[in-house]
């Protein structure tokens, strides 16, 4: 079966299309999976889920989400941009369905390097909904060469939803925070204690250093601890290492105003694991820096 793929502007004679393949004609080139190859593939673990797609002769797309952040979509390109440029993502209807739409989802730039375009949230999950709904995104832009062709880079909705399921289950098991961190650090406890140690205050005081130039975030500490003991029991410890934190900052000059205190317990360990360098890695306070 194939379909005569005309894109606007550009005229691409007798080109004839296989459904779902890599083409190329004068003035367009197009990169996308087949029907037979197109997966979207599931990697996942305590603190990172992603969903990937392989794009023949091009690269991959991959939706992401780490434990405490947000999802947010990539593309990685096999030979990498060497100047910024402008994209644009639409939507299309899939050439098997009858009825043909399309949806701008808006204008991106393309940054040099392996993963020339990164999305954050919002329209990470306008894609993600898009494919969900049998919906084709394709992301266009000018050729990395001389710029005279058209490239366009689809995200084929087979076997999307086949994957959904797992890729969910993964995400629902990470930390779920509602802002989006600027940065953060971590700092680390002994064995059922509270104590900020040398290596800590050194950390803590660079962020006071930092908060007292330029006062324009706030601060989210997020306590935890390791597996060992009782679960009430590690979630007041994990409430004692952040409240140290907090008032140790308070110390050096941070209003309590621009301070927010969670704790964990052993609910959301670093390592997933039972060993010492795990427990080690686990007994922590997260130190998230947000906008205001």
């Amino acid at each position: 079966m194939t379909f005569l793929n005309r894109f606007p502007g550009v005229e691409c004679g007798l080109c004839a299309l296989s459904l779902f393949s890599a083409s190329a004609c004068a003035g367009l080139q197009q990169f996308q999976s087949n029907w037979e190859e197109s997966r979207w593939s599931v990697d996942s673990s305590s603190k990172h889920c992603s969903l990937t797609h392989r794009i023949p002769r091009f690269g991959q797309v991959r939706f992401e989400q780490s434990s405490g952040q947000r999802l947010k979509f990539s593309l990685l390109a096999d030979q990498p941009p060497v100047r910024e440029q402008a994209a644009h993502i639409r939507s299309e209807t899939p050439p098997w369905q009858h009825e043909s739409a399309q949806r701008d989802l808006g204008g991106f730039t393309l940054k040099q390097g392996r993963i020339p375009l990164s999305i954050p949230r919002d329209q990470a999950l306008r894609l993600y909904y898009e494919l969900e709904q049998g919906m084709q995104p394709t992301i266009e832009f000018d050729d990395w060469g001389d710029g005279r062709d058209t490239v366009r880079v689809v995200l084929t909705p087979v076997r999307f939803r086949e994957a959904l399921p797992e890729f969910l289950a993964c995400t629902a098991g990470l930390l779920y925070l509602d802002f989006e961190p600027r940065a953060e650090k971590r700092v680390f406890f002994s064995t059922n204690s509270a104590r900020l140690g040398r290596e800590t205050r050194r950390i803590l005081e660079g962020i006071a250093r930092d908060y007292r130039k330029k006062p324009d975030f706030r601060i989210v500490l997020g306590g935890h601890a390791d597996e060992r003991g009782a679960p009430d029991f590690n979630m007041e410890l994990s409430r004692k290492r952040a409240g140290m934190v907090a008032r140790y900052l308070r110390s050096r000059g941070i209003p309590a105003s621009a301070i927010e205190s969670r704790y964990f317990g052993e609910t959301q360990p670093e390592v997933d694991q039972s060993n010492n360098r795990a427990w080690a890695k686990n007994r922590r306070v997260t130190v998230w820096i947000a906008d205001r």
